[in-house]
Order: C-alpha cells, then structure tokens, then sequence
C-alpha cells in the first residue's frame, strides 16, 4: 500500500505497521506529518494548516506519539508537537 500512495502526496511515515490502515487516515496523518515538517505547531495551528476537525486531529496524533513519529512538548497549560 505505501507504493500505491507514495506518488500521491502520502508522506510514507503516515502508514503505521500492524494497524488498520485505511485511505483516509493515511491521508489526514500525512497532512499532520508535513505540516509538522516545517515547524512545532499547537493544535490550532495543526488545525488550520490541515483543515481537519479537532476530533480526527486529536485521533491522528494520539496515533502518531504511539508510533514515537511525533511528539508532545508542554509548557504550562499549552502544548505543541513536533517531529521526532
């Protein structure tokens, strides 16, 4: 599945191994993946660079700390992620 998706703007990291891995999600994990690329974003930003809701934003990115593809940093109340 990750040579089918390569060539279509699916960043090869967003397939997770031994996990349902449907279109959809690969699409909106490689969404967060490349915006994160670029820099740390907090929610809200991930949220507007990607235009997902916060529901699959939030599911996504539980995913992608589980995987150690990013990671949560906390200051205060805030909290932003970025690439491992």
């Amino acid at each position: 599945m990750v040579g089918l998706l390569a060539g279509r703007g699916f960043n090869p990291n967003a397939y997770l191994p031994n996990f349902r891995n449907r279109k959809v999600g690969v699409k909106a994990r490689s969404l967060i993946l490349n915006a994160l690329g670029e820099k740390p974003l907090n929610t809200g930003g991930l949220k507007s660079e990607t235009g997902l809701s916060e529901g699959s934003l939030r599911y996504h990115l539980k995913l992608l700390e589980r995987y150690k593809l990013v990671r949560r940093i906390k200051s205060g109340r805030k909290a932003s992620y970025q690439l491992t």
